[in-house]
Formats: structure tokens, C-alpha cells, sequence
């Protein structure tokens, strides 16, 4: 068929005014339109499905930025009218970071069109958002009536949604088509066209599709000769933001901070990271409706925009929490509360020595006591924000020193200790901490300054959620993409062993080092690996189903417990997965007992003490048993969660901290707000203690006691009255 033109007036419908300079596209070129606010545009009939405007700062579309293209005349003609706006021409103003709703229309998921109504309804009256943006995964299968259901939902609240296609959303036609064939036509039907751009403030914003195996080989090519067009037509004042599913590679960030690119917004990974790559913001949100796979709570993330420039932080959702502020520039003016007094663990009380209330919250990064010390990762998931260790004295709990990272630290530190006397002034002592971007620092204990930093292969677009591990010479540090030991002295790199292309999904699960020789690393979908400390090369391997949310490995002696989880009939990752508990010879991995499905969910957190075995789960439960026979022991329930943060699930209960024993009793944070104190031989609840804010990190112990950190930002110590 036959190329032919569209053409057309972009107008202020108020005044019945051409409005001039306005970009109008096919989707691959771009036409600007005159001082009558009038375009012509040639269009393949082929290849184009839309005609759609830029829509200037100031104005909103009467009814839609968009026009299909249809039929067979050999021109047409489409008018856009849009109403002016002032509100989406304030220099300041809030959008609404929401990602991966993942609507559903029957039993199979937590999200139907009512939930996510609700949802948005409460981000929107507690936030006040001027806008959204909801980046991805829409829907769970991307059938018309899942995208409409998702449509009708967004319609519902007082501020405009704008969606970006996610490869969940065209997973229908995907699965029924072959060849090259567009697979985002469920999607353009219901929503409009997959990649366009609008601006609003000061800033360019551009919805951009990055899912290329759901296009055609031509449609990816339209697409990004579109993209780089679009930003190209910019002027140089005017900064952009790039909305998109699946984070940026490597590529396109550097393309599109040559572009005057200011901040990307993503979903995808249903996980809470944000750095910066020279000047452009780079941020995730946690999954809107339910636990994210890192297991923050479902929220959202809130960008405020102002001519000082750009700031987002993290919230939580739940009304009612009084948790839903969560970002480290609330910290001030977030009420401390009242920790309890003292908590009995044994014959011991163990009394309320201090309180700090942190910039962060602590997630799922264990305080660790150390001398004199308690070292506290941050994670504030804020920008700007307060990253990095913190060093509190154990006694008083005030600061000693804060040494500052670029990104946020998941996981706990590691301790390097080389000194044998406590009198000698920590000259041989330092802790390894590792950020989520993948940057790995060695730090001095006695003045917090830096030793060494050095960057991990892929580093910054890296999701390491681990904490490092040590063998006296060398820091093991990474994740699924690829682990390496680097010298303690130097922080060269010996090794790098990568079981996968990426982290694909974050985990907290770390490497264990046994006897100084071997480390023990899981790998995701194949199982748990020694490597040795020389060289890197695989010692033995144990096929066990492992995925991201099971616990760390445990080391006990000579054996090592690790968590999996059964891929039972009828089991799906979003379902809650049986759990086993398998002992194996650390030194060869060979399996000494296998208890198949001895919980009634997946292991989040394992301890072992006394020849037994605690494990928590995301079932809500803990649960003893004996090492040497699997015999179960105890079991005790916790109660419901004050946010939901087990991953694709809401309004339960569950555990997420690892049991700490001590003193012949075992310490259970719960995503309830309690610390429970277990009998460790007959899981009697011997006492009990709120805190207000779920307790998502184990506790930490000290020399005369334990400090435990809440979700809401405070550190509590607790030493032993004698």
C-alpha cells in the first residue's frame, strides 16, 4: 500500500488557538507543528497505528493525545485539542511511582480491579501526587478484559495515570503467536500506544517500551530511531525522565545521560534501588499492591519536583500503620516512640540501655556488635538521602562516625578482625560493607575511613543484596551475577566466578566460609556450590531447588544446614512454597539428612544452637528441630503483619528475621511488631515485646546484651541487670 499524509491542528480548545512548536509522531518520525499550531506527517499504512502529540506543559488532552489510524483513504485529517492546564505547569509539583500491579480477574492472584482502586486511592489521599506513572506488568497476562479491568481501576482516582507496557502485559498474544509478530495489541487497544511522551513542569517525560521480543524486528527499530529523536528535539534547558518496565542497560543509560537525561523510574524487579550515573537519577519501586520480591512493603515511590532539582522517597502503604513515611528526611520529625523497658530472656532481664532513632529503616541489615561497637547498615531508599555504615558506641548508642556510600548497604557488614587483644586500639580491625549498586568498601573500625573501595563486575546496574563473607586473606563479595574474592590488604580482585548473566531476582542470601578454605554460595534455580578460596574453581556442587527468597546457608562445625524449597505438585512461586531443610558435609556436600517439606513455608531465616535447628518462615512460624534426626521439636505461630512484605502477598502472616538463641531461649523478630522470647526447649513464649514497627532484621548481641531494629528507623539496646 501506499504512503500517504495525515495532517492536522494541535489547538487551546479554550481560545480556538493553534498552539505552535508541539511534536506530533507515527512513531517513528517526527513533525513540529507551525505557528497555527497546524502538521503534516506521512504516515505507512503498513507499519502505523497511531498518530499521537506531545502534549505541552500547561495543557491536558480534551480527550485523548492519540488518534488510530484506519481505513484506506489517501489522506485524513485528526485534530487535537487540549485544554489548558495550569497545575501541569507549576515548576513544582509530585508524581507517583507505582510498578508491577499485575491485575488479575480471578482466584489466581492477590490483585483484582477493586484492590488496586482501593490502593491507588490511598496512595492518592495520603500522598497527594499531582500524577502517576505505574511502570509495568499492568496486568498478569495481558488478556483485554485484564487490561480493561486495569483501566478502569487507574479511571477511578482524581489524578492521571500514565501506564507503561510490561512483558506481562502482552503475555497472551506472546504465547498465541508465532514469527514476528507485534505482541502489544491487547495493550494499544486498550491503553494507546506503548511509547510516547509528554511534558509537564519543567521536565520532559518520555513512556518508553524496552520489551523488544514483544515487537517486530521493524518495530523495534521505529521505536528507538523514535526515542532518540523525540529527546534530540529537546531544548537544552529542558531535562527529561525516562519511564520505562525492565531497567536500563548499560546503553541506553549512557545514551539517555547524553541526552540531558535527569531520572529514570522502573519496575520489574519488584525491588526498591536507587543510585545516581554521573547526574541521572536511577530508581525502582517496590511492587503497588503486595510484598516485593525484596520483601519491602508494597508502596510506592514519591518524586517531588522543583527547581532546586529532583527528590524521591520510599512509602509503605497500609493506612493506619502510621508507617507509610518511611524516607530518611522524615527521620526528624518521625515520633520515636516508647521501646519497651526490658525484655526477660532465661532467669536474665535484660533492661533498655539507650535508644537512636536511625535515617533509614533497618530492613533486613542485622545490627552487628563488635568491641565497643554497634555497626548499622543504612538504606534510606531516599534522594538525597543518608547511605552507608554508622558506627554507634555499644555503651551509650551515640555516634562515632558515619562513613557515607552512594547507594544503600541491604545486608549487614562483615567483621575483619586480625587483632587478638581488645587493648589494642582496633589497628587490626575493619568492617567490609556491600551496596546494592555493587561497590564493595573496606573500612577502617577505629576512625571509619575508608581502607579501599573497588567496584564489582557490572557495577552500578548491579542488585546485590548479600553481605560479603572473609577467610582472613580475602572478602568474598557479589551475588547471582558473580561472586569474587578480593584481598583484604589491597582490595584486588584474585577470582570472579559468575554462575548467571544477572542478579535476576534480588536475594538476601549470603556465602558462608568454612574452615577458611571453601566458600559456600547458593545459585538460584541450581543450587548450593563450594568454591575454593584460591582460585575460585568449584570444589563440589548439590543440586537443591533454591530460589531468591530462602534462607542463608548455616554453618554447624562440620556441617552446613541450608534451607530449599520444594518443587512439589501444585507449587508456585507465588504461592508459598513447601520448605525443606537439608544437612550437608560442608566439606564435600554430601547430604547427611534431607526433611522434605518439614515446613509449611519456605525458610526465611535458619539458626542453629544446641544440636537443634530454628527456622522461621514466611508462613508466620518457627519451628524446632533436632539436627541429627529432623524430629520436630516445637513449633510456634506469630501474629499478623503490620505491612504486607512477603513477596506477591498481602494481608497475612509471616517471619522474615532469623531466630537469634541465646541464653537458653531463642529471640523471634516478627513483621508483627513483637519480640518473642522462645523456651529453646519447649517453644514456650516466655515473654514478649511491641515494638510498633515490624521487626524484619535479626537482633544483634553485644558484649552485655542485644540491640533490635524496627522497620521504623530506631535501634534499641538491651543490657543484661545483674
Amino acid at each position: 500500500m501506499a504512503s500517504r499524509s495525515v495532517s492536522g491542528r494541535v489547538y487551546d480548545a479554550a481560545a480556538n488557538e493553534g498552539i505552535a512548536g508541539v511534536l506530533v509522531s507515527n512513531g517513528d518520525a517526527i513533525v513540529q507543528t507551525d505557528t497555527g499550531g497546524h502538521y503534516s506527517l506521512a504516515i505507512d499504512p503498513n507499519l502505523d497505528r497511531y498518530v499521537f502529540v506531545t502534549v505541552p506543559a500547561g495543557y491536558r488532552p480534551q480527550e485523548r493525545f492519540y488518534a488510530l489510524l484506519h481505513g484506506e483513504p489517501t489522506s485524513e485529517s485528526f485534530d487535537f485539542p487540549l485544554i489548558p492546564a495550569p497545575e501541569r505547569a507549576r515548576d513544582s509539583f509530585r508524581l507517583a511511582h507505582l510498578s508491577d500491579t499485575h491485575v488479575v480477574l480471578d482466584d489466581s492472584g492477590a490483585v483484582s480491579q477493586a484492590v488496586l482502586a482501593r490502593d491507588l486511592d490511598e496512595y492518592v489521599g495520603n500522598l497527594a501526587p499531582d500524577l502517576a506513572v505505574v511502570t509495568g506488568d499492568l496486568t498478569n497476562m495481558g488478556t483485554v478484559p485484564e487490561l480493561e479491568s486495569y483501566r478502569a481501576a487507574i479511571e477511578s482516582v482524581s489524578i492521571p495515570v500514565f501506564s507503561v507496557f510490561g512483558g506481562h502485559d502482552g503475555n497472551i498474544e506472546r504465547r498465541s503467536q508465532d514469527g514476528d509478530t507485534p505482541c502489544t495489541r491487547n495493550f494499544e487497544a486498550t491503553l494507546g500506544p506503548t511509547y510516547y511522551s509528554f511534558d509537564w513542569g519543567g521536565y520532559h517525560f518520555v513512556i518508553y517500551a524496552t520489551e523488544d521480543n514483544y515487537f517486530t524486528a521493524a518495530g523495534r527499530a521505529r521505536k528507538e530511531r523514535w526515542l532518540w529523536a523525540d529527546l534530540a528535539l529537546q531544548p537544552r534547558h529542558r531535562k527529561s525522565v525516562l519511564l520505562l518496565h525492565i531497567s536500563p542497560d548499560a546503553d541506553l543509560l549512557k545514551r539517555f545521560q547524553e541526552n540531558n537525561g535527569a531520572l529514570v523510574l522502573h519496575g520489574h524487579w519488584h525491588s526498591s534501588r536507587v543510585f545516581t550515573m554521573g547526574e541521572t537519577i536511577v530508581a525502582s519501586a517496590a511492587s503497588a499492591c503486595f510484598g516485593g520480591i525484596d520483601t519491602r512493603p508494597r508502596g510506592c515511590r514519591v518524586v517531588s519536583f522543583s527547581p532546586a532539582g529532583i527528590q524521591t522517597d520510599l512509602h509503605a502503604g497500609g493506612p493506619g500503620t502510621g508507617l507509610s513515611r518511611i524516607a530518611g528526611e522524615q527521620a526528624s520529625s518521625r515520633p520515636s516512640g516508647s521501646a519497651p523497658n526490658s525484655v526477660e530472656v532465661g532467669e536474665d532481664t535484660f533492661s533498655l540501655a539507650w535508644q537512636h532513632n536511625l535515617e533509614s529503616p533497618l530492613h533486613r541489615a542485622a545490627p552487628v556488635g563488635f568491641k565497643d561497637k554497634v555497626l548499622v547498615s543504612l538504606q534510606s531508599e531516599q534522594l538525597p538521602g543518608r547511605n552507608g555504615v554508622t558506627s554507634l558506641n555499644a555503651q551509650s548508642g551515640e555516634e562515632q562516625w558515619h562513613y557515607p556510600t552512594g547507594s544503600s548497604i541491604k545486608n549487614r557488614v562483615e567483621v575483619v578482625s586480625k587483632g587478638h587483644n581488645p587493648a589494642d586500639q582496633e589497628s587490626n580491625d575493619w568492617c567490609a560493607a556491600l551496596t546494592v549498586a555493587g561497590e564493595l568498601h573496606l573500612i577502617a573500625m577505629a576512625t571509619g575511613k575508608r581502607e579501599w573501595t573497588t567496584e564489582l563486575p557490572a557495577h552500578p546496574l548491579r542488585w546485590v543484596y548479600s553481605a560479603p563473607a572473609h577467610n582472613g586473606g580475602y572478602i568474598i563479595a557479589g551475588s547471582k551475577a558473580g561472586y569474587g574474592a578480593y584481598d583484604i590488604a589491597t582490595g584486588d580482585r584474585k577470582w570472579h566466578f559468575a554462575p548467571a548473566d544477572g542478579d535476576e531476582w534480588p536475594s538476601y542470601i549470603c556465602p558462608q566460609v568454612y574452615n577458611e578454605e571453601l566458600c559456600i554460595v547458593p545459585v538460584q534455580r541450581r543450587g548450593f556450590l563450594a568454591l575454593s578460596m584460591k582460585e575460585g574453581a568449584i570444589v563440589w556442587e548439590q543440586d537443591l531447588p533454591v530460589e531468591y527468597f530462602c534462607a542463608s546457608p548455616v554453618l554447624a562445625g562440620d556441617l552446613v544446614v541450608v534451607s530449599s524449597a520444594s518443587p512439589h505438585t501444585g507449587a508456585s512461586l507465588t504461592g508459598g512454597l513447601q520448605g525443606d531443610l537439608v544437612v550437608l558435609e560442608a566439606r564435600t556436600g554430601k547430604v547427611v539428612a534431607h526433611y522434605a517439606q518439614a515446613l509449611p513455608g519456605y525458610a526465611t531465616g535458619i539458626a542453629v544452637a544446641n544440636d537443634r535447628i530454628y527456622a522461621a518462615t514466611a508462613a508466620g512460624t518457627v519451628h524446632c528441630f533436632d539436627l541429627h534426626s529432623g524430629g520436630p521439636v516445637w513449633q510456634f505461630q506469630s501474629g499478623e503483619d503490620l505491612l504486607d512484605m512477603t513477596p506477591y502477598k498481602r494481608g497475612i502472616r509471616s517471619l522474615l528475621a532469623a531466630p537469634m538463641p541465646l541464653n537458653g531461649s531463642v529471640l523471634v523478630g516478627g513483621c508483627d511488631g513483637w519480640l518473642s522470647v522462645l523456651d529453646q526447649t519447649t517453644g514456650t513464649c516466655t515473654d514478649r515485646a511491641y515494638f510498633g514497627a515490624p521487626l524484619t532484621a535479626s537482633p544483634g548481641l553485644t558484649p552485655d546484651g542485644f540491640c533490635v531494629g524496627t522497620y521504623g528507623g530506631s535501634l534499641c539496646a538491651y543490657r543484661i541487670e545483674r
